[in-house]
């Protein structure tokens, strides 16, 4: 009877199409991980696709699909905030739309508006006295108007401010991003330091950036850290997600903040009457109304103020980039001037220099010229030490010797770049009446001419060093 009843059980079996469902197993369900949802793809990528949906859920599953009204941008955005909590949004269409997390901006917001209160209002203040000109100029670049709180958390819109890294004006531009995007940087002139000309050369780097990595979150730490930077960490964490640079801790911690850093400036600075923050009245005419001019002739500053009759005063504020007094230019490169509307005409009938005054020395000596003295090594000597005797930036000396770390060995020979120009020594010379006449030092002197002591004698013809 046992052998009927098994025989009748494989008999029945054997006329169905699988053994599966007899047995009580499922039909196999689409899985689909938090990993599939949270790659790259876009959102429809990771629908359920109803096909392979069992019969028995397919008509609620086109019943939810009929009723849905929900925008599939929107649905994105609840979505992403469904997978990263800790993740804002920006719903401002015309900003720079940034993700972050949540407990960074909470930090900066707390930072700026309670432990450095004061200096976010002075940072605040010359905000207000640049805003409509920065606004105006991305706006001119189609960028969006978000940009100008870059400049904020990077200067606070100080325009004559300077970083330990030699980094200039409202927008901290080294050297060379600043040549590289046209502003002129010698002797006479820092562009980095005008607002206008700075905030345009600022654009283009933004335009240039966000072409490259094509999202603001990327393109602010990039800017931040340099772009090769961001490109080695999207190569080393094989995603352009700055999110996911974040989490594999890729780029530098204050490149991670930069970006809430940003968007918590810009929050408090739209609501700081909510968290008691002043701002300083500034009558801003100034910057507003004025007018470019092109000057194809060298000049000074305070000639043409005079000539003007402006302001010497204003005529710095405008033009903030005039190291000292003079301009040097040339008609291959002429220089754009910023004065008071309504001056236009009277600044084309003004005669400006074409040599710049010297002022004059009773001291004989050939003409100036660039050569590189020779300095060994000794002990217990280092970079710091020797820029001081030689009265150079380190910077200078080691890209002289391409050293690109800060060691040196004893016995390495150095090459110590300086202008140099010779003086012959006449009846009642010493080294400290020498020293005083070229504003350099007896130690340089005695240095570039290799001398044992402090004696000199009539005739003779010795090397005066000086940096410029």
């Amino acid at each position: 009877m046992k052998n009927l009843s098994i025989l009748l059980v494989l008999l029945v079996s054997s006329s169905c199409s699988h053994i599966g469902p007899l047995l009580g197993k499922k039909k196999p369900q689409p899985r689909s991980s938090i990993a599939s949802l949270t790659s790259n793809k876009s959102y429809d990528s990771v629908k359920i696709n109803i096909e392979e949906t069992p019969k028995v859920e397919k008509k609620s599953v086109v019943k939810k699909k009929v009723v849905q009204t929900t925008d599939p941008i929107d649905q994105e955005k609840s979505f992403l905030e469904k997978i990263f909590p800790a993740t804002v949004s920006s719903v401002d269409k015309k900003g720079l739309n940034l993700r972050y997390k949540e407990k960074h901006y909470n930090f900066w917001k707390k930072y700026f508006s309670k432990r450095e209160k004061e200096r976010f209002q002075r940072h605040m203040s010359n905000g207000v006295k640049f805003e409509s000109i920065v606004k105006e100029v991305l706006k001119e670049h189609k960028l969006p108007a978000d940009l100008f709180y870059v400049g904020l958390i990077e200067s606070g819109y100080n325009t004559h401010i300077r970083s330990h890294a030699s980094a200039v004006g409202p927008w901290q531009f080294i050297k060379g991003t600043g040549k590289r995007y046209g502003l002129k940087i010698d002797r006479y002139l820092d562009e980095r330091r005008n607002i206008y000309k700075a905030s345009h050369a600022a654009a283009n780097y933004f335009k240039d950036l966000y072409n490259i990595f094509g999202s603001w979150e990327l393109a602010l730490c990039a800017y931040n850290a340099g772009e090769y930077r961001i490109i080695n960490a999207i190569r080393r964490g094989n995603t352009r997600d700055y999110r996911e640079l974040v989490r594999k801790k890729l780029i530098p911690r204050e490149t991670i903040n930069y970006v809430p850093k940003v968007a918590a400036a810009k929050y408090l600075f739209e609501n700081r009457k909510k968290y008691g923050l002043r701002a300083k009245r500034f009558h801003s005419d100034i910057y507003t109304n004025v007018e470019e001019v092109e000057a194809t002739r060298s000049f000074s500053l305070s000639k043409v103020a005079k000539g003007l009759r402006v302001s010497l005063k204003d005529m710095k504020t405008l033009n903030p980039e005039v190291k000292k007094d003079w301009v040097a230019v040339t008609r291959r490169r002429p220089f754009k001037l910023l004065i008071p509307k309504g001056y236009s005409q009277k600044f084309a009938s003004l005669n400006f220099s074409t040599k710049r005054p010297v002022a004059r020395r009773s001291v004989s000596q050939s003409i100036s010229r660039k050569v590189s003295s020779v300095y060994r090594v000794k002990r217990g000597d280092n970079l710091t030490g020797i820029s001081k005797k030689f009265g150079l930036p380190i910077r200078k000396i080691k890209r002289a010797n391409n050293i690109r770390g800060s060691k040196i060995m004893v016995g390495q020979r150095l090459s110590i770049p300086m202008t140099v120009s010779r003086y012959k020594v006449r009846r009642g010379d010493n080294l400290t009446v020498i020293a005083r006449k070229f504003n350099t030092s007896i130690r340089k002197i005695v240095v570039a001419n290799n001398l044992r002591g402090h004696r000199i004698y009539k005739g003779q013809s010795l090397i005066i060093p000086s940096e410029s």
